[in-house]
């Protein structure tokens, strides 16, 4: 029987296999795995980078420059005069025990190691099992939502309307995300529904107690404020400050119409409801009952916010103790007449020195503690009452509200970069990344 004829394109390939630089290309692929692994957990441009040269010397990589963007890694890299470039794509996600692990990872790196073996390691991160199961999330998010139901001066009865009905609405969240709905359309829907509940609860304890709560607006927003993107919100401020564009302008753009996705959702169900924007006026009561709510109140809502975003236990409980002091200074500062947007600025100040510290001291990754804090100071109940007060064209109340919020969201970011820069030079000094 005749040998069958050789292919001339076969031959062609094993060339070009014979050219190619296997080892090159093998090492610079577990450079993009680290990077794509760090960029999907939702941490900044700026550490995104630091894993991958830290993963890049280990393994000996010579040059390395990198183009992140919010979910894309553009990677060239060069050793011994070769270079190759690859692009890896990932997407918007938040996993606070994920950033720690390659963040510690990125400093016990050897100064010689394999790239089978960083592979290995790198195997063990994305496999690792979430901190906390299903059932405790629902709960400790519905705690976290209640808790800031008392922060916007909410009574009893608005904390026991917002914890069934952020407990169901997280779960549905929790549910039409697995399955892969469109993103803005499970954030429409879930605000639309935990706002829809908690109106639903409350009439319910209008009915069992015979007459409404006059804060019952305060707990309003708060029944969805877990659906507010942190992560990305403080991560694009971030990265604007150093001027990381390609990263911070699509991870804000990102942010704010997750925002959009929330208000429409809940002003849907404000208009239909009537709800009043109006804001509530504060807690009355003992001064050491008043002071003592906040206090509690403080911690468990980024507690639970913390746990929300997968942070280990300990690091959960030290954001929730540094949210305390943050939100005291904010909270002293309103009662002697500063304006919110200073107090706030103050506040933020405060929580990322307080957070700065905390992870030098017990070993701890700065970022997943700093974003939970901010719970605390959020403006959810001004930007909703931007849009309900557009809606009913009373356009003077609505861009005083409006800039208020703008306001606060830029002392927030001002004060998290301010704290920043005190504490970590790669935010005080322009540095290059080659």
């Amino acid at each position: 029987m005749a040998d069958d004829p050789v292919d001339p394109t076969d031959e062609q390939a094993s060339d070009e296999d014979r050219l190619e630089p296997t080892d090159l290309v093998r090492r610079s692929r577990v450079v993009l795995r680290a990077g794509i692994l760090m960029l999907g957990a939702g941490t900044s441009g700026l550490r995104v980078r630091e894993v991958m040269e830290a993963v890049a010397r280990s393994i000996g990589i010579q040059q390395l420059d990198a183009q992140v963007t919010f979910t894309q890694i553009v990677l060239t890299v060069g050793r011994r005069g070769l270079f190759r470039t690859h692009v890896g794509e990932t997407r918007p996600g938040v996993n606070a025990d994920r950033i720690a692990r390659l963040h510690q990872l990125s400093h016990e790196l050897p100064a010689h190691e394999s790239a089978e073996q960083i592979d290995r390691r790198l195997d063990k991160i994305e496999q690792h099992a979430f901190c906390y199961p299903s059932w405790l999330l629902v709960m400790l998010v519905a705690v976290a939502c209640a808790s800031v139901a008392i922060l916007a001066n909410g009574g009893w009865r608005e904390v026991l309307a917002v914890l069934p009905a952020s407990a169901i609405a997280y779960g549905l969240h929790r549910l039409l995300t697995r399955l892969q709905f469109n993103q803005l359309a499970v954030v429409l829907t879930s605000a639309a529904l935990a706002s829809a509940l908690y109106v639903g609860f409350a009439q319910l304890l209008t009915l069992t107690l015979g007459a409404p709560s006059d804060r019952f607006a305060a707990g309003f927003v708060c029944a969805s404020i877990f659906l507010i993107p942190g992560f990305p919100l403080v991560t694009a401020g971030l990265d604007l400050t150093r001027l990381d564009l390609d990263t911070g302008v699509p991870r804000m753009t990102y942010a704010a119409m997750v925002v959009l996705a929330i208000a429409i959702g809940v002003w849907l169900v404000a208009s239909l409801t009537g709800v009043s924007p109006d804001p509530v006026g504060p807690l009355n009561g003992p001064p050491v009952l008043v002071w003592s709510a906040i206090v509690a109140a403080s911690f468990l809502a980024v507690f639970g916010w913390a746990t929300m975003f997968n942070a280990p236990l300990w690091t959960a409980v030290a954001s929730g103790v540094v949210a305390i002091f943050g939100n005291l200074v904010r909270q002293l500062l309103l009662d002697n007449g500063i304006k919110p947007h200073v107090a706030i600025f103050a506040a933020c100040v405060v929580m990322g020195l307080g957070c700065a510290l905390a992870a030098r001291w017990f070993s701890m990754t700065k970022i997943i503690m700093t974003v939970p804090t901010l719970l605390v100071v959020i403006p959810g109940s001004s930007a909703l009452r931007t849009l309900i007060y557009f809606d009913r064209t009373d356009i003077n109340a609505a861009i005083e509200s409006g800039v208020s919020t703008a306001l606060v969201v830029v002392a927030m970011v001002a004060g998290l970069s301010g704290a920043r820069m005190l504490t970590d030079p790669e935010w005080t000094f322009t540095r290059s990344h080659q």
